[in-house]
């Protein structure tokens, strides 16, 4: 049996560096685990991303050559309710216990806008949570950071099984042009997340996710007002799992 992954509440974030507590996958480049991931360089996208989600007047995600350190664009366009969401492909579960990591950058302004970033059961979605403020939903099930203007200036985290919702409001406030760092970790129907190595959430009790569906990584972003585009730069992401 493969090494099983810590999880958020027992380490289990034993590790310390500069920037705060880590968690500490015990050996993520042997071959008892599958890892994707992506830092964004050389000049172009890797083929294998399924085509972006966007709708809207200049909505896009974008790659530009010799950016500094690496990223990707998504960019909402101009259009109201526009958007751009980049997924990877439905090879993650939760019965596997898969860990998801990214980073991302907000734009200068972050006023009239949504994103999301996390693990969802489509690549294709308007995004996963249709509106924060309820919350509802497009995806079946999902585990994702949810920022949206339109009901408040925090980010939550919302996980779904089943299509039922579960809730943890005011994770975070985020600054314009902040760079972030997300984490989730799913282990069969229990979900636990993370902002810059500090726990932050816990759907537990089998209630937070269905383990069995099949999740892609997911970065989505929403303008919340017309002409005003927003552009979120995904730094980087992971995906950790047991191969077997």
């Amino acid at each position: 049996m493969a090494p099983q992954l810590p999880d958020f509440s027992t380490t289990k974030l034993a590790r310390i560096t500069s920037k705060g507590p880590r968690l500490d996958l015990w050996a993520p480049s042997s071959f008892d685990y599958d890892v994707f991931e992506d830092k964004f360089w050389g000049d172009l996208i890797r083929d294998e991303y399924p085509a972006a989600k966007t709708n809207g007047t200049s909505a896009a995600v974008t790659f530009t050559e010799h950016n500094t350190n690496g990223y990707i664009d998504l960019v909402s366009g101009t259009d109201n309710d526009g958007y751009a969401g980049q997924g990877l492909g439905h090879q993650f579960t939760g019965d596997r216990g898969v860990l998801f990591e990214c980073r991302i950058k907000l734009p200068a302004a972050i006023t009239t806008m949504k994103f999301e970033v996390g693990l969802t059961d489509a690549d294709d979605d308007a995004g996963a949570i249709n509106a924060k403020a309820t919350p509802s939903l497009t995806a079946g099930s999902c585990a994702v950071f949810v920022f949206d203007t339109d009901d408040d200036t925090a980010i939550d985290f919302v996980s779904a099984k089943g299509g039922t919702a579960v809730a943890t409001a005011g994770v975070k406030t985020p600054s314009a042009s902040e760079g972030i760092n997300f984490a989730i970790r799913i282990e069969d129907d229990n979900v636990s997340a993370a902002i810059n190595g500090i726990p932050v959430a816990g759907h537990g009790a089998g209630a937070g996710i269905e383990g069995g569906t099949n999740l892609t990584p997911w970065v989505f972003v929403q303008a919340r007002a017309g002409s005003a585009s927003r552009t979120v730069q995904l730094h980087k992401w992971k995906a950790t799992q047991p191969a077997y």
